[in-house]
């Protein structure tokens, strides 16, 4: 019986595994008829392997198609490849131990093909120091024989070359050992330190052995012996680019082997021919390399300040002239900072410059190490040379104490090292907080009104704002004299301001003060530099006790007369610009702060209505229309017996005592229960209608019942009246017949 054991890696690979099933079966195949002679063989025979070839190729077709499409076949380049591990690593991939290279699994006939880069065998250079007068022996360690290539080396051709000489080589156990060479005294005299380029070569050298490590080609020599200072103060890698493989070593002079070295070697892979690049070497190291630039951007116009930091910049530079190049602009003047920073500065566009309005370009940043066997290191990550562009300001206005926080937006903001803002010729903006679309800053103090231009100075280099977009220093406000500033008690009705430098306060607040020391403030709306609508403070009926009494309750028969205010008050206006810095109005012409005058509430007694307008009687009711267009009187329509449904009556005239407003949308005026009046926004009273005729049938025979009943309570009461009086009108005048009697007249007969 057969036994075939499929190990666990082929579980991911299926095409692979049914390649190695397929050429176990065929080596079996010839082993089996090697070992019995056509007429000796037992009585079974081995089946076919074109039967097996026949139906396994169908099958692997099949399988092929399930995990790879045909364009992916076609993109897959495995001679490319030029070691096992890279080629066994590729899923399409397979690598040939007996031809060291790497090809689609087609060669299903050999039995040296690696599928798996676990199948790979490992090979080790014992790299010791060649000393001078010392043979050194070359030797190759080979481990993770799984395909016995070793068997295979047995019965090859070996072939060890070094530099242009060739030497014999063995397999002893699993080593693959050179004959040894000696260096005499002459070639250390000429080169005491020396790396030799060492590789093997099989069946008459045609097949070169691949290493999975390029270094390992390279062996280094000594003129004395170094033991473990050979890699100190020092830097290796090895890279393939391009077809071609690169090698670079230095060391410094405190390198106590080779003290300060350099090497650099390029080789094309495919023969190992050597190659003269003649610009500067582009180093691919992971030890050698551009790590991080500050900032990673400058402004077009340049004068910008760089730091770069190289990793083992000082192995790399000692003896040697470093240039920088960010986004191909030089970086003049570098100087080490420290071990591994360079500062530079960007230098200015080469003329003519880029007419562009949006200058832009981006690069890589490069560190040239010269001027003999240059090298260059380019970073990974960009460098970007921009325009900053100043497209808006805000605000547009200021106080001449400054402080203001000025806010300027557009783009690459953030690019240079300094910035400095002005506005107009001289005025500095200090700078507090910069990005990529904004900067922010304070503005300084000016000594009178002015209008500048506001620009910004990157790196030494002024850049003006798009349209020439200026800020203007302002005065304080100053208010008209002469102006009538009144409010209700209540407050909340409009107080219209007029006077000048209005327009750049961001918050402005009216501050009302009683004479007991206690302050009252409202907001206020700026309309433009000359007008502002303020609110009237909500002051307390104890502020004015006396007064307002005698003036709610004393209404007056004159229709024209003018009610009269209740007090007079200080006034004053507190402005805030941006940033919150404070300053108060003045008067204007030197004149003394208007006044402020209070008067009592509105008092609403009835409400009348005609065929199309409804007037609302009362006092004190000129109250926001009059100053404020209407805007500050509101009256609403309650027209159904809950008071909720409300519309709208547009207020044509106000009088002290009335109000007059035609409704929108009520035909029938008499079904308007009442109506709601608002002063400004605190102050609101609803006025129901007083009843002047019946409504209703059952309404008019209860006013006439009550009619009846008083007359006839009236008709008792003089009934009673006049009983009385009688009563005693006769008790004190009443006659007795026993006192008084009536005689007839006698006879004078």
């Amino acid at each position: 019986m057969i036994t075939l054991k499929i190990s666990h890696y082929y579980k991911h690979n299926f095409c692979h595994t049914l390649i190695v099933v397929f050429t176990y079966f065929i080596n079996c195949e010839a082993q089996w008829k090697s070992n019995y002679p056509e007429n000796e063989r037992p009585g079974f025979d081995f089946p076919s392997s074109n039967l097996i070839t026949d139906r396994l190729t169908v099958f692997l077709c099949v399988s092929s198609h399930a995990y790879v499409s045909e364009s992916a076949k076609s993109t897959i380049d495995c001679t490319t490849y030029r070691s096992c591990r890279k080629c066994a690593n590729e899923q399409l991939c397979s690598w040939s131990l007996k031809n060291q290279n790497c090809v689609q699994p087609q060669e299903l006939g050999e039995s040296l093909m690696v599928h798996v880069q676990t199948d790979c065998p490992q090979f080790t250079v014992n790299k010791l120091s060649w000393l001078k007068d010392i043979t050194y022996t070359y030797r190759l360690t080979v481990s993770n024989d799984k395909k016995d290539f070793m068997a295979y080396l047995r019965n090859s051709t070996i072939t060890c070359s070094i530099q242009t000489r060739s030497f014999k080589g063995r397999v002893d156990q699993n080593d693959i050992k050179c004959d040894g060479i000696k260096r005499t005294f002459i070639d250390f005299l000429l080169n005491e330190n020396m790396i030799y380029f060492y590789y093997i070569m099989l069946n008459n050298n045609s097949v070169i052995l691949r290493l999975d490590n390029e270094s390992d080609y390279y062996v280094q020599y000594y003129y004395h012996e170094c033991g473990n200072n050979q890699l100190v103060d020092c830097i290796t890698c090895s890279w393939t680019e391009d077809e071609y493989m690169n090698y670079f070593k230095r060391c410094t002079s405190a390198n106590k082997c080779l003290g300060l070295y350099q090497f650099y070697d390029r080789r094309h892979v495919q023969n190992f021919t050597t190659t003269i690049i003649k610009t500067a070497v582009p180093l691919q190291c992971a030890n050698v390399e551009v790590q991080s630039v500050k900032p990673d951007f400058a402004p077009w116009t340049g004068s910008t300040v760089v730091r770069v930091i190289v990793k083992n910049h000082r192995i790399l530079s000692e003896k040697k002239s470093v240039t920088v190049t960010v986004a191909n602009r030089q970086c003049d003047n570098p100087k080490l900072v420290d071990q591994d920073t360079i500062e530079c500065t960007v230098s200015p566009p080469p003329k003519p410059e880029v007419s562009d309005v949006d200058r832009i370009a981006e690069g890589s940043v490069e560190v040239e190490y010269g001027p003999w066997q240059k090298f260059r290191i380019v970073s990974t990550f960009p460098f970007t040379i921009v325009s900053p562009q100043l497209t808006d300001v805000s605000p547009t206005c200021g106080p001449l104490s400054g402080r203001t926080p000025l806010t300027i937006v557009g783009k690459h903001l953030d690019y240079g090292t300094t910035v400095q803002v002005v506005v107009g010729n001289k005025t500095m903006c200090t700078a507090v907080v910069r990005s990529p679309d904004r900067i922010s800053c304070l503005t300084g103090a000016a000594e009178a009104p002015t209008n500048g231009v506001v620009s910004a100075v990157f790196d030494g280099i002024l850049t003006e704002t798009a349209n020439r977009q200026s800020f203007v220093y302002t005065e304080n406000p100053v208010l008209d004299v002469s102006q009538p500033l009144a409010g209700i008690v209540s407050g909340g009705t409009a107080v219209l301001v007029h006077g000048r430098h209005f327009s750049c306060a961001l918050n402005t607040t009216m501050s009302v003060h009683l004479h007991n020391g206690t302050v009252h403030r409202t907001g206020c709306k700026v309309y433009n530099d000359t007008f502002m609508m303020c609110r009237s403070p909500s002051l307390s009926v104890d502020d004015f006790p006396t007064q307002y009494v005698q003036t709610t309750t004393n209404a007056t028969e004159n229709d024209d007369a003018e009610p009269t205010p209740i007090g007079t008050l200080k006034f004053e206006l507190e402005v805030a610009y941006v940033g919150g810095l404070m300053a108060k109005s003045r008067s204007g012409h030197g004149g003394a702060m208007p006044s402020y005058y209070v008067y009592a509430d509105p008092v609403l007694d009835d409400f009348s209505t005609d065929d199309h307008a409804i007037t609302v009687i009362g006092r004190n009711l000129d109250w926001g229309y009059a100053q404020y267009q209407g805007n500050d009187t509101v009256v609403q329509l309650l027209v159904d017996d809950n008071l909720t449904i409300s519309t709208t009556c547009d207020v044509t005239s106000v009088h002290w005592h009335r109000i007059v407003c035609v409704p929108k949308a009520v035909d029938n005026l008499d079904t308007v229960r009442a109506v709601n009046v608002t002063f400004g926004v605190l102050f609101r009273r609803v006025v129901h209608r007083q009843p002047t005729r019946p409504v209703n049938d059952s309404r008019q025979f209860w006013t006439y019942g009550c009619m009846i009943v008083v007359v006839a309570v009236f008709l008792v009461l003089l009934l009673c009246c006049a009983y009385l009086g009688g009563r005693q009108f006769r008790n004190r005048y009443k006659f007795s017949t026993s006192n008084f009697e009536l005689q007839t007249p006698e006879s004078k007969h």
